[in-house]
């Protein structure tokens, strides 16, 4: 029986202050939806005396609905005639107007750009508004285009000589997504929430001074507050009168963060606290999805990976490793796709010395292997071992005065000419060691300004 064979139905009696029961469900789409309740909301509001004019609007715009698929003509038809039988129209003047103005609507559907199939309804009923207004010439949707996706401009990108911004070099650059994972219990969130704090308070860590403090949002799904935090933090030397600046959420209920709802809420959180950086600890148990599923970890970024670089927000995700420690962190194959570096924690001797190797890069590392040591006493802290680094950077920085020598770089030039300089000869380096190659040339010519006075 088709939807126009019901209406010798008995007709309800109108609901009392015209309300209107949820009578919308089925198969639509989430723009269809909004709209088709939109016109319902609307009818049920006329007053008496224009609705039968009202119907006939409605009638058409739901027709244009059908016509697009957005929703299905059963369920659309039999919402809205149901809410015309109840605000006390008729069955005849129903079945007339919506057969009449259902069959003009096939001649505009609605066309929604973005796929009906997600969750675009922002964006599909802005479209639509802009089509349903338009006229021949128009172009509101290519300013609406040009506003929304606004193309990148290739002469500002080639013009912007700024260099990598490190929130902690060379762990984390500034809004980048990196990874840290490592075998279970080898002591990765007690590094990261010593690296957390002095980020927030833009104190040295692993001999690395942050060049201001920024607020960290840390995200906790593994460690008790009072028998974990707390303690590492205090063995830290750290009170409450430390931490403002960071932000901790222990075992929230936040959704699943491969879900649209689980980055908005966690945008929301970013936003109110007003944060820079996010920790979470660990990842697996901040997703919905099988964790060996590459969809699982594709979704993650779509929704919220996307959403913290377009905010510039920076990212450290830990992480375990699977059951071969160097195979990579366990899980599907598209989690570490989606990072700007991955970093692994492991033990040399335990319980006091560690290696961080950076396993994957998407900018340059100057360092890609940190050798530390955990301390407990006085205080617990990591600290590099300073023999190895001194030893890397000094030949590093040699390699870079080397090539400024032979670019014939003045000594005296700053850094972002010795900077060009050195990136015309293919040759990378960290501020740090550029810094101290700058210095070192400044320093050799200075002492050779002072012998020659000295000799005349």
């Amino acid at each position: 029986m088709g939807f126009y064979d019901k209406w010798d139905e008995k007709p309800e009696q109108p609901a009392p202050n015209g309300a209107v029961p949820a009578i919308i469900r089925g198969d639509t789409t989430s723009y269809g939806r909004k709209a088709l309740q939109d016109e319902i909301d609307i009818l049920a509001a006329t007053p008496e005396g224009g609705r039968n004019d009202q119907l006939n609007r409605s009638a058409f715009n739901v027709g244009q609905l059908v016509n697009a698929g957005h929703v299905g003509a059963d369920e659309a038809y039999a919402a809205l005639s149901q809410t015309a039988r109840l605000i006390g129209l008729s069955a005849t003047e129903i079945e007339a107007t919506i057969r009449s103005a259902g069959s003009g609507a096939t001649i505009k559907p609605r066309t929604v750009v973005p796929d009906p199939s997600q969750d675009t309804d922002a964006t599909a009923v802005t479209i639509l508004r802009i089509v349903d207004s338009t006229e021949p010439g128009d172009d509101s949707i290519g300013e609406w285009v040009r506003e929304t996706f606004p193309r990148l401009d290739w002469k500002q990108l080639w013009d912007d000589e700024d260099e990598e911004e490190w929130i902690l070099e060379p762990i984390l650059p500034a809004r980048r997504l990196v990874a840290l994972y490592s075998a279970p219990k080898v002591g990765k969130s007690l590094l990261m929430l010593e690296l957390a704090v002095a980020i927030a308070l833009g104190a040295s860590a692993l001999g690395v001074t942050p060049d201001r403090a920024r607020r960290v949002l840390y995200v906790d799904f593994e460690n008790d507050p009072k028998g974990d935090v707390r303690e590492r933090l205090k063995a830290m030397g750290y009170g409450p009168g430390d931490l403002d600046n960071l932000v901790y959420l222990s075992f929230p209920t936040l959704a699943a963060l491969d879900s649209e709802r689980g980055a908005q809420e966690l945008m929301a959180a970013i936003a109110t606290y007003e944060c820079e950086v996010v920790v979470i600890d660990t990842l697996s148990r901040a997703v919905a999805g099988e964790e060996n599923a590459n969809d699982t970890w594709l979704d993650f970024y779509r929704h919220t990976g996307k959403k913290l670089k377009a905010a510039g927000v920076a990212l450290v995700r830990l992480d375990h490793s699977g059951k071969d420690q160097l195979a990579g962190m366990r899980g599907g194959s598209a989690k570490s796709g989606d990072v700007d570096a991955v970093w692994r924690l492991s033990t040399v001797v335990p319980d006091q010395t560690y290696r961080l190797d950076c396993e994957a890069n998407r900018m340059p590392i100057a360092e890609k292997t940190i050798v530390i040591t955990r301390h407990t006493t006085p205080l617990l802290r990591h600290e590099v071992q300073a023999e190895g680094r001194k030893a890397a950077w000094d030949a590093k920085t040699a390699e870079v005065m080397a090539h400024l020598d032979a670019a014939d770089v003045d000594p005296d030039a700053g850094r972002r000419i010795c900077r060009a300089a050195l990136k015309a000869r293919g040759i990378r380096a960290s501020d740090a060691v550029l810094n101290k190659a700058i210095d070192t040339r400044r320093a050799v010519v200075g002492v050779h300004v002072l012998k020659i006075e000295e000799d005349d």
